[in-house]
């Protein structure tokens, strides 16, 4: 049975072919380690399943939070997670949106945070071009900064660290870089 539940809303498809990568990388440490869910085909309900949980969302125009997470948003509070390790992560637009890049990703921190879970899988905020994210703290984002619409070649590398980094946190064996 898969230890790490994967959920994600996507509207374009970036965020699951993030998913699919994260995925990907887990099976490299244990085949079927991480299981994944669209939040908007799979109840999240099945989060009762996991101790480790890692969400996924995109931020859309000024900092909102992708369509499927704000359409179950309350339905998120009727979910156990205290005592859960969460990691998250998220895709925005750092050049059309330098202003708001990955705010979603703080509404997300914030949730869970707030409803008992121990946050992990902080990244730097090195080497991306915003003035402005209200998911940035002491110079590392809330989760997993990616940006496919600047700098899809940065994406592979930086989910292969971060899965790496992720499976430590959550005291998973992790596999060699």
């Amino acid at each position: 049975m898969a230890k790490v539940g994967l959920f994600f809303g996507s509207t374009t498809g970036h965020t699951e072919g993030a998913a699919v990568l994260i995925r990907q990388e887990f099976d490299q440490l244990e085949e079927g380690l991480a299981q994944t869910f669209n939040v908007v085909r799979d109840p999240i309900d099945r989060m009762d399943e996991f101790s480790y949980l890692i969400l996924g969302t995109s931020t859309w125009d000024d900092g909102e939070l992708q369509e499927d997470w704000r359409s179950l948003w309350f339905e998120l509070d009727k979910v156990n997670l205290s005592g859960k390790k969460i990691a998250i992560y998220g895709l925005g637009d750092q050049i059309t949106y330098p202003d708001s890049f990955q705010d979603a990703l703080a509404c997300m921190a914030e949730k869970i945070k707030a409803r008992g879970a121990q946050l992990v899988g902080l990244w730097p905020a090195v080497g991306y071009d915003f003035f402005h994210s209200t998911a940035v703290e002491n110079g590392h984002f809330l989760g997993l900064a990616l940006d496919n619409e600047n700098q899809a070649n940065l994406t592979p590398k930086r989910i292969h660290t971060w899965v790496n980094q992720v499976a430590t946190e959550f005291g998973l064996q992790a596999y060699n870089n």
